[in-house]
């Protein structure tokens, strides 16, 4: 088999699982969590169970640090020395983190081998464009083919969530708009989407029942999908009784994702959202 011409890299807030990264041969630059002054390598240094059991008795909110421009020039020149002739490197939301601006510092030092994508998104909407890349890829399909593979996933991906708590957020300082009507919400469950990168207010329940009512009905707008992910904090058992409900939806089962730390440190335990891909 032909080695393909194209290597993929992302970051660690894609959220895809460890066996499609293995399978798909993505190349993943994580990003650094840091807890009461003790930086962590995301997904490595610090497992997710262990994050969520101490996130209530922490002295400080937990913060997150991006990779430095050093760590993505190794990646990308490790991939180039093995073999590969270019490298797509698809990253989260540009308006949402600097992983973009580390990725292209890095990327200046290969002129054009090495193309940075933003996914104007995140975990798994993130994530299904890496895979759809990265499947490409490896059917041996030129760059310009792969780039035009991502840019159509990026115009096809959703995704919403429902905020158990928005505490996380609030100590964030994230979302601008959140701040404004922060007193209106703070006994609210916060349904949110993410489009062109931007987090945006979707809609608000007093319960989480009623929350959970509301994003399967937004889900069911999106119509046939291609690949699902149902996503959450710290919930498996309600993420795998949730999955069961949008089975429907996919020819394809849904992934569960426990998703990274660094979401969350901002949305906090008991979170639950799902991320599709559009036919």
């Amino acid at each position: 088999m032909t080695k393909p011409s194209v290597a993929i890299v992302t970051d660690s807030i894609a959220d895809i699982p460890s066996e499609q990264v293995k399978t798909l041969k993505i190349s993943v630059v994580p990003a650094i969590l840091i807890i009461e002054g003790q930086s962590y390598i995301d997904g490595e240094e610090i497992s997710r169970e262990e994050f969520y059991h101490r996130m209530p008795t922490m002295s400080e909110p937990a913060t997150t640090a991006i990779p430095s421009s050093i760590a993505f020039e190794k990646e990308y020149r490790r991939l180039l020395d093995s073999g590969y002739e270019r490298v797509l490197s698809i990253h989260v939301a540009s308006q949402l983190s600097g992983m973009i601006n580390a990725a292209s510092q890095a990327a200046q030092a290969f002129n054009e081998r090495v193309r940075i994508f933003d996914s104007k998104s995140l975990t798994m909407g993130l994530g299904f464009q890496v895979m759809e890349a990265a499947e490409a890829s490896l059917r041996g399909q030129s760059f310009d083919a792969v780039l035009d593979v991502a840019r159509s996933a990026r115009d096809r991906v959703r995704l919403v969530a429902l905020i158990d708590s928005l505490e996380y957020l609030k100590r964030s300082g994230r979302i601008s708009w959140l701040r404004a009507s922060l007193g209106d919400l703070l006994q609210m469950k916060l349904l949110v989407n993410v489009i062109d990168g931007v987090v945006g207010r979707l809609g608000i329940a007093r319960t989480h029942r009623k929350g959970i009512i509301q994003l399967l009905s937004h889900v069911k707008s999106w119509g046939s999908l291609e690949r699902i992910a149902v996503l959450h904090s710290a919930i498996p058992d309600e993420a795998s009784a949730f999955a069961d409900k949008v089975r429907y939806l996919c020819a394809n089962p849904p992934l569960i994702v426990d998703v990274t730390t660094l979401i969350g440190t901002h949305v906090g335990p008991k979170a639950i959202g799902l991320a599709g891909l559009c036919r």
